[in-house]
């Protein structure tokens, strides 16, 4: 099957975060089955580009990525009239398209192109029609999908998500295309096989006896950073060296107030920023962690890092909008909670508790996302699903990912 991919950014665009990496595996994994995937994309990379080759195939993890320029420095919906002519003339060769650029501009030519040759496309969701995303630049969206975007988005194969939640909040919003649920994956060989516990640890001078809860993510205010602080303030109560090592960009500027957080609870000695790490930085910091802690006031998409971190064999104790903390608490790898300090400081401190029940929850983790997330299982489901849309014009009615199923 041939498959193109139509993304506003692609690796190794690690500042926009988990969908950049999601994208990337879906691809690598179709490749590993036999799929023919191109990738038709930008050079952005936040505020400033890429340093890549432009307008010409680049191999990258075996599939082949054409970058071009963006026009007006990415402010513009990541216009770029070079991408939207490559689309135009691409889309006619492949079987499927699919086109991440919800709320990017190449979303309208990618439609029209597919349109006009009768291929199928797809449009990922990952978190996009969530209310609390619709809610950011909300005027802006409002037109642009009451002018452009419906007409387009009604006029694909299906819409991916990524959990049942996030199916049910996309479905409320009536768009005409069936919905298919299909998790995010990651290639469980670069968590299984961590490197040996210490390195991050003699970067930021915590003793190898010391505990180390983390938080892997933007720091944002929806984030909730504050309260991960709240819990190393309270585990401090247990007797025993608990540091808090928060890894990620400070997007907010929340760094100096969450130490100054920290000074007040007389714990800013043991809170650590790491900014934003690279794969390998993240299996380093996973594989000196003990627990993750990813409280977040808003509906996640799914919850990457989660998964990275059961990956690595780390528990996870999330809030209840993130969607992988059902998953985790239903295979015993983790616990869900309201997003609340005491909830938090409660549930962290029973857990740390017991260092017999952190260890197997995290071989539970590990079991969980082999079985479910990992890039060889989630890559068949979906080249599964655009099979399905290529023979039959729909996706198939269920996955074999349903929560009821862990």
């Amino acid at each position: 099957m041939r498959i193109l991919y139509v993304c506003p950014y692609y690796k190794p665009a690690y500042v926009y975060g988990g969908p950049v990496q999601c994208f990337s595996s879906s691809c690598e994994g179709l490749v590993e089955l036999g799929a023919q995937v191109t990738v038709l994309t930008t050079n952005a990379n936040g505020p400033a580009t890429l340093d890549v080759p432009l307008q010409q195939p680049v191999e990258i993890d075996g599939v082949a990525v054409w970058y071009f320029p963006q026009a007006l420095n990415g402010l513009s919906f990541f216009y770029s009239p070079t991408l939207a002519e490559a689309v135009r003339v691409q889309v006619p060769k492949f079987d499927l398209v699919v086109t991440t650029a919800l709320w990017g501009h190449a979303l309208i030519p990618t439609a029209r192109a597919c349109t006009r040759a009768c291929v199928p496309y797809v449009i990922p969701t990952h978190g996009q029609l969530f209310p609390w995303a619709l809610a950011k630049k909300r005027l802006k969206k409002r037109i642009y999908l009451e002018v452009f975007g419906r007409r387009w988005v009604n006029q694909a194969a299906a819409l991916h998500c990524t959990d049942p939640s996030e199916a049910d909040a996309v479905a409320k919003l009536l768009f005409r295309p069936p919905i298919f649920v299909v998790p995010n994956a990651i290639r469980v060989s670069w968590f299984s096989t961590a490197q040996t516990r210490g390195h991050l640890r003699r970067q930021l001078c915590i003793p190898d006896s010391a505990e180390v809860l983390i938080s892997l993510g933007r720091i944002t205010h929806i984030k909730r950073p504050d309260i991960a602080v709240d819990v190393l303030a309270a585990v401090q109560s247990l007797g025993r060296e608990i540091h808090l090592v928060i890894v990620g960009p400070d997007e907010d500027g929340l760094m100096h107030q969450l130490q100054a957080q920290a000074q007040g609870l007389g714990c800013h000695d043991r809170l650590h920023f790491t900014g934003l790490l690279g794969k390998e930085g993240v299996v380093s910091a996973l594989a000196d962690a003990d627990l993750l802690l990813m409280p977040s006031e808003i509906t996640e998409n799914f919850g990457l890092s989660a998964v990275e971190a059961m990956a690595a064999g780390v528990p996870v104790l999330v809030s209840e909008g993130v969607p992988v903390g059902r998953w985790a608490q239903n295979a015993g790898a983790g616990r869900m909670v309201a997003c609340t300090r005491e909830a938090f400081q409660r549930a962290a401190l029973e857990l740390l508790s017991s260092p017999e029940q952190l260890r197997v929850m995290g071989q539970y983790g590990q079991d969980l996302v082999r079985q479910v997330f990992d890039v060889r299982v989630v890559a068949r489901q979906m080249l599964t699903q655009f099979e399905a849309i290529v023979a039959t014009g729909q996706p198939l009615p269920e996955t074999s990912c349903d929560l009821k199923l862990v």
